[in-house]
């Protein structure tokens, strides 16, 4: 158990006044203020319940200790015996700045030294090197004589810094045993550590860990990242609160949040935590909690680009890919998973930024000593294509993991060739390997033996053989339908993924044997017949999405609204929406949330669900005369046509994974902008006929 020196001070004080010490008594004694007795007791009483022993406060007396006289002894014996506590000068510095961040008056350099026990001038020295850890926070070092020193900025800065002090020095991940062990009264050998760990409220930390695991069981989305964060920020929250220190209310910020799903669930948060522990939290603490969730949301959504600012985020994300694939020369543009990987963790980050959030990425030394060049190259190109925002490396380092694993995606399909043998001609080979070329893109290479000529000799050690008829004389291999079962794709890539690719001493499972009876798929009446109506389905959306189709010219009309408004007109006559009016003020509220004329081309995406909207469309708008919208990116854009897309507020799965195809399809590449940009009818038409039609036969196999 550790034991500073105040507060071994403290027990002394209490040990030796059987009847009874005030604060104020206590606070002249050691010649601290009142406030900060108050804030040590706490702790006091932790020690205690150690030995099981409570501290009795009566008015008028003060407090004093109470329970039976041989624990009292027990206690006495141990702190007689404690020894002064040795810190290193880093593990002294961050104490002292735990110290200052939470005292709201100043503190002499006298009382800082004897906490520490140790000289004036070795404070004085610490206090020096601890200013460059609080200028990037915003946070000033005030040092006056007979003043005292402290530290000043807003609330928010100080719960920031006192978060990043825990987090920073301990790490997230071992936080949490940390807290357990703290929890359970267990030894901690890492006194400074523990020191720390006094910042936070127990009982807060246990009904939070609490809070989170019930949302989460009644479906709450909360990642698991938020957890620690959330545990840290509630708990000194709390305690700030309670020390009458609060946030300044920022309405603008409260406004945007409130519209948030997160806020929903930070509310459900505060408002069970003021419960349970009988206090009063501020609104503008429920929006902090959002920031919270919000900045830990990350991957759980895939790439929706109907979700807000998506598309804005897959451009930059595109242009980045391909900035980065320039410099290394692998291709990486046509991986999706890398796209959809960057946007999801994009999001988020970016808002990280905005909000001043510090992420702790633990893999940051070994990710800059695997990917060095990679992490140089992506820091460039990170403040090219994101010139507004000053990403940290941390960050930098999350993002360096996504284009290293596309990287390696881009090796094994440079490496792997695929020899396939067939025996009912041409036709049945094409088909096979065309089916291999889509499904696995780690291989790079299709070439086609006879039956009759291939041979173990003349087989690569990075290919592998992939048959329609039985080979004798070829081990491994794998013996699949003309038509690619799914089972087959996933039997072929759980192989590729398993073998080194340099060697030849690999096997295939025993369960993988190609001419094993035992791998046949099993047939399944209800699984096939799901999967027909699941094509069905998105077949029938194609078909009425393409029905819906067409253009409509907007007249010369001079503002957002007029727009709007005209085009909301035509959905309501065409009997696609109910109400035009209800329509109209979706679709403005929407282009408030952000610009949505996209960077870089005349173009505009106008989008929205809504209860109103009847039968889901996609439709274009040529402007007669362009008009000037504000982009994506928040800079005016001349726009000559709108695109608009309307789906029902409770919509299928399917049909918004279906939406959000077609706005991608938007930003594909540079002849579907010109398509989407100069197109007539007739030629949009067949562009998105033909697009579809693959979507489609992509969900047939």
């Amino acid at each position: 158990m550790y034991v500073s020196a105040r507060e071994r001070n403290i027990l002394e004080l209490l040990l030796a006044s059987q009847d009874g010490i005030t604060v104020k008594g206590i606070a002249e004694a050691l010649k601290v203020s009142t406030r900060t007795i108050h804030r040590d007791l706490q702790s006091i009483e932790d020690i205690l319940a150690e030995y099981g022993l409570t501290l009795e406060k009566q008015a008028g007396i003060g407090v004093k200790l109470a329970g039976p006289e041989g624990k009292i002894t027990q206690l006495q014996s141990f702190i007689h015996g404690v020894e002064p506590v040795e810190y290193t000068p880093e593990e002294r510095q961050q104490l002292l700045l735990s110290i200052l961040l939470q005292e709201g008056e100043p503190v002499k350099l006298y009382t800082l030294a004897k906490e520490l026990s140790v000289t004036i001038s070795t404070i004085s020295n610490d206090l020096n090197k601890m200013n460059s850890w609080l200028q990037p926070l915003n946070l000033k070092m005030v040092r006056r004589r007979s003043y005292g020193i402290e530290i000043q900025g807003d609330e928010k800065q100080k719960r920031r810094a006192l978060r990043r002090l825990i987090t920073e020095q301990i790490g997230e991940e071992k936080l949490l045993s940390l807290l357990e062990a703290h929890r359970n009264r267990e030894i901690i050998q890492e006194q400074a550590s523990h020191k720390l760990l006094h910042l936070l409220d127990t009982k807060v930390i246990q009904e939070v860990l609490t809070i989170l695991h019930e949302l989460r069981e009644e479906g709450e989305y909360i990642a698991d990242v938020s957890f620690t964060g959330l545990v840290v920020h509630l708990s000194l929250a709390v305690d700030r609160i309670q020390k009458g220190e609060s946030i300044e209310k920022n309405e603008a910020y409260l406004e945007r949040v409130r519209k948030e799903t997160e806020y929903d669930t930070a509310e459900k948060i505060v408002k069970r935590l003021e419960e349970r522990l009988t206090i009063e939290i501020p609104e503008v603490e429920i929006g902090y909690v959002a920031m919270h969730l919000l900045g830990a949301k990350q991957g759980d959504e895939g790439l929706n680009l109907l979700k807000e600012d998506a598309l804005d985020l897959t451009l930059k994300a595109k242009r980045l890919i391909e900035e980065v694939e320039a410099e290394v020369g692998m291709p990486l543009a046509k991986d999706t998973s890398l796209l959809e990987g960057l946007v999801s963790h994009l999001k988020p980050a970016l808002f990280r930024i905005e909000q001043g959030m510090k992420i702790y990425n633990t893999l940051l030394a070994d990710i800059k000593k695997g990917y060095g060049p990679l992490f140089s190259i992506l820091q460039v190109k990170i403040e090219k294509v994101f010139p507004e925002y000053e990403m940290p490396e941390e960050e930098i380092g999350y993002l360096v993991m996504h284009f290293g694993s596309a990287m390696e995606r881009a090796r094994n399909k440079q490496h792997i060739e695929a020899v396939v043998v067939c025996s009912s001609g041409i036709g049945t080979s094409k088909l096979l390997s065309t089916r291999l070329e889509r499904e696995i893109p780690e291989i790079s290479k299709v070439s086609h033996m006879s039956a009759f000529d291939i041979n173990q000799a003349a087989i690569s050690s990075d290919a592998i053989v992939i048959s329609t008829v039985p080979l004798q004389s070829i081990d491994p291999y794998f013996l699949v339908n003309p038509f690619l079962s799914d089972k087959e794709v996933e039997r072929i890539r759980s192989f590729i993924s398993k073998k080194e690719w340099k060697t030849k001493n690999n096997n295939i499972e025993k369960n993988d044997d190609p001419n094993s009876h035992a791998s046949e798929e099993t047939w399944n009446r209800e699984e096939a017949l799901t999967d027909f109506q699941g094509i069905q389905q998105v077949s029938s959306l194609i078909n009425s999405l393409l029905e819906t189709f067409e253009f409509n010219e907007v007249p010369a009309n001079e503002t957002v609204l007029e727009i709007v408004k005209h085009i909301s007109s035509h959905q309501e006559d065409k009997g696609w929406v109910k109400d035009k009016d209800s329509i109209t003020e979706a679709l403005l509220d929407r282009e408030k949330k952000g610009g949505l004329a996209i960077p870089g081309t005349s173009l505009a995406l106008f989008h929205t669900r809504s209860e109103d909207v009847m039968r889901p469309s996609f439709t274009v708008h040529p402007m007669k005369h362009p008009v000037i919208l504000r982009g994506m990116d928040n800079k005016d854009t001349e726009v000559t046509r709108i695109l608009l897309m309307l789906a029902p507020e409770n919509w299928s799965s399917e049909g918004i994974e279906l939406m959000s195809y077609i706005s991608a399809l938007i930003i594909e590449d540079e002849s579907s902008i010109e398509i989407f940009e100069n197109g007539n009818e007739q030629t949009l038409f067949s562009f998105l006929e033909k697009k579809l039609k693959a979507y489609l036969m992509e969900k047939l196999q």
